[in-house]
C-alpha cells in the first residue's frame, strides 16, 4: 500500500462508524512501519506516545513479570487502532509489548498533535468515543470469562475468535492468553480430541 491508501483506509474505518469526520483539520505527518513476523512495534517499557493503526496483519500484546515470564494479553486483528491508551495520553512508558504473528503493515501518528487538530471536529470525537466504548466493553467481557467461565469454555472461545491461531501459534502463547499453563491446555486439547 502507498500513503495514500494507508490514509485513505484509516479514514474509512473510522468513517465506517457512521460519523463525518472532515478530514481535512489533519496535516500531521504520518508515519509508516513494516513489521516482520515475530518483530515488535514497540517494547515494554518503551515509549509510545502515538495512535497506531493496523492496516493488516496480526499481532499481540505481551507483558513480560519481574520473573520473565511471559504473558499474552490480547491478539489484535486488521484494521484497527492498536497501542496502548496510557502510554499514549500520559506519555508514560508502556506496560506491555506489540509483537507481530505475521508480516504487519502499520501507520502512526503523533498523539498529541493528531489529537489537537481533530478534537474541534464532533464527528471525530462521537467516533473516538465509541471507538472507547468497544474497548471498555471487551475488557469487561474478558473478565467476566475468566471469573465465570472455564479453561476449556476460555479455549474455545479463543478458538472461535481467532480460528487461524489456534494451530499456528506456540501452546505457550495461547495458555498465558487464557489463563493457564501450556500443560493444562495440553490436557484440554486431548480431552476436546477424544470427543
Amino acid at each position: 500500500m502507498d500513503r495514500i491508501q494507508l490514509q485513505n483506509s484509516f479514514q474509512t474505518y473510522f468513517n465506517e462508524l457512521g460519523y463525518d469526520i472532515d478530514w481535512q483539520r489533519l496535516t500531521v505527518p504520518m508515519d509508516v512501519h513494516v513489521i516482520r513476523k515475530g518483530d515488535y512495534l514497540f517494547q515494554q517499557g518503551d515509549f509510545a506516545n502515538r495512535l497506531f493503526f493496523l492496516h493488516s496483519g496480526l499481532v499481540r500484546y505481551v507483558s513480560v513479570s519481574d520473573e520473565g515470564k511471559e504473558f499474552t494479553q490480547t491478539f489484535a486483528k486488521s484494521p484497527r487502532i492498536i497501542g496502548s491508551t496510557k502510554a499514549m495520553v500520559t506519555e508514560a512508558r508502556v506496560l506491555f509489548g506489540i509483537q507481530a504473528l505475521e508480516d504487519s503493515m502499520i501507520s502512526s501518528y503523533p498523539w498529541r498533535a493528531f489529537y489537537e487538530q481533530m478534537r474541534q471536529d464532533v464527528g471525530f470525537l462521537e467516533c473516538y468515543a465509541k471507538f472507547l466504548e468497544r474497548i471498555f466493553i471487551a475488557k469487561e467481557e474478558r473478565e467476566n470469562a475468566f471469573v465465570k467461565h472455564s479453561a476449556e469454555r476460555r479455549y474455545l472461545d479463543f478458538c472461535a475468535d481467532y480460528p487461524e491461531l489456534k494451530n499456528v501459534i506456540p501452546q505457550q502463547q495461547i495458555a498465558s492468553y487464557i489463563g493457564i499453563t501450556p500443560v493444562a491446555l495440553s490436557r484440554i486439547r486431548q480431552k476436546l480430541n477424544r470427543r
